[in-house]
């Protein structure tokens, strides 16, 4: 499974790849044969120089996102709503963050997942659908993780009520041999043994939990793993990435896939600018 800030990335490559080709045509809408440089006027230094000079861009999410926000009223305001005009202001801030290498929880993960779904069914882009895809993973992953963890608390807490019961059953046999041997008169003997085993119980409540338990089984593959992420599930998350990432059917394509560190086919351009598995 993916980390939140791998999320973000994929986020925002699909935006780019579903949204660019909107932005261009009504660019070309707008200034006709001059709307290159008029993008280029967008921008207040050499990020403007995104591509080779002619009628070509090279896009990227800070390019898209600069362009629609200052040629919004020109080009874009009378195709797009006012809410649309927010999630282009949101989704820079989720851009800013993530070229300034922040960490994105999973809150921030989703919500710019689903900016950037709201954003793509608005230009009418297909890789909505991707976008979709991409938010059940994140929610699978969050409910697989919160079920780990809910799992683990209750074998601690199990563990230690077990702990506390062999303390208790050592001190309640201990206690009654010493009085039985030596009378009433050992008190001190028996106060002594309940005062230890007392403090050993003390310091089992209150101890911190161990991170790894050793060898369990992970949610998602069901395969055996020795700490907290799962190297397998990893692997199939970065084949996934590496297989035509802007592709709409690229999921149910590798789900047919044998065997999840199988080494990515090459992908080709076809003759409608998306990229389709040749493999």
């Amino acid at each position: 499974m993916r980390h939140n800030r791998e999320q973000a990335t994929v986020a925002l490559d699909l935006l780019v790849a579903g949204v660019a080709p909107f932005v261009e045509r009504r660019l070309q809408a707008t200034y006709g044969d001059d709307w290159v440089s008029q993008l280029r006027a967008s921008f207040r230094d050499d990020r403007g120089r995104n591509g080779d000079a002619g009628q070509s861009f090279r896009w990227d999410a800070h390019s898209l996102l600069t362009v629609m926000w200052d040629q919004w009223n020109r080009a874009f305001r009378g195709h797009l709503g006012h809410s649309d005009r927010s999630l282009v202001s949101e989704l820079r801030e989720f851009r800013n963050q993530w070229a300034h290498q922040n960490e994105f929880d999973f809150d921030d993960a989703y919500r710019l997942l689903d900016s950037a779904e709201r954003l793509l069914k608005s230009v009418g882009s297909p890789l909505a659908r991707k976008v979709i895809r991409e938010k059940r993973e994140l929610m699978r992953s969050r409910f697989i993780h919160e079920a780990k963890e809910a799992y683990r608390k209750s074998q601690l807490k199990k563990r230690m009520w077990q702990d506390l019961g062999v303390y208790f059953v050592c001190c309640a046999a201990i206690v009654t041999v010493v009085i039985q041997w030596l009378g009433f008169h050992a008190w001190m003997i028996a106060g002594f043994t309940v005062f230890v085993f007392s403090y050993f119980g003390w310091q089992r409540v209150r101890s911190h939990p161990p991170l790894i338990f050793g060898p369990h089984e992970c949610g998602t593959c069901r395969r055996i793993i020795y700490g907290t992420d799962c190297p397998y599930c990893e692997r199939w998350s970065r084949h996934k990435s590496l297989t035509a990432p802007f592709d709409v059917d690229a999921v149910d394509e590798f789900a047919d896939l044998k065997s999840p560190t199988q080494e990515p086919a090459p992908a080709t351009a076809g003759s409608t600018g998306r990229m389709k598995d040749e493999g």
